[in-house]
């Protein structure tokens, strides 16, 4: 996978760093490489959410199954039952350790950053 397919970051920092077997990733929101937004629901938002972050982790040589915390933010908290319905559709039989806050994002409903076990380490950071 390329970095094409992985949207476009807007600020001062790394996509994602690797630290031993660990690989930290940024917070993902539902947007594309163009930074367009992806979806108006809750669920279709935590979806496309959840689709950036698996490209990030495959890009690093891992996946949301090796995921052993996330923090979650929401915009607002009355979201939280439909964000749990559509990360758990997601999710599977994964269950990372997990934080949920309510906040103020910029023009989405959620986003995710996470930690996961390296599968097979790609030493060029993100």
């Amino acid at each position: 996978m390329n970095q094409a397919n992985v949207p476009s970051k807007g600020g001062h920092y790394s996509t994602w760093k690797q630290a031993g077997n660990l690989v930290f990733v940024s917070g993902q929101v539902p947007r594309d490489s163009e930074r367009r937004l992806l979806g108006s629901s809750i669920e279709e938002q935590t979806a496309a959410t959840l689709d950036n972050l698996e490209k990030v982790l495959r890009l690093a040589g891992s996946s949301l199954t090796n995921l052993v915390k996330v923090n979650v933010y929401l915009t607002s908290m009355s979201d939280f039952q439909g964000f749990n319905r559509a990360y758990a559709q997601r999710m599977g039989d994964a269950s990372p350790a997990r934080t949920t806050v309510g906040c103020n994002l910029n023009g989405v409903l959620v986003e995710v950053d996470g930690i996961a076990v390296v599968e097979s380490p790609n030493p060029t950071g993100g």
